[in-house]
């Protein structure tokens, strides 16, 4: 990207900046080049293309819920 193009992307929104690096990837772009385009770092590129941290408590608390059969809704007495 040149200049003008790297300025409008910081002007995007952070979620439209987010869906922009993710386009850019899915387009077979790698952290790099992606960096270069939109003028942010490689570390910052990467850590939006970075899966989301699932807490191992998480998948233990929905599992415990399926088998009790909770909707997680207000208690009923």
């Amino acid at each position: 990207m040149n200049r003008t193009a790297q300025l409008q992307f910081r002007l995007l929104t952070p979620d439209a900046q987010r869906s922009a690096i993710r386009r850019l990837a899915l387009s077979g772009l790698d952290d790099e080049e992606i960096a270069q385009k939109t003028g942010w770092t490689a570390a910052e590129v990467r850590e939006v293309l970075r899966p989301p941290v699932v807490s191992g408590l998480m998948h233990w608390a929905m599992a415990k819920r399926r088998q009790s059969g909770s909707t997680g809704g207000p208690l009923r007495g």
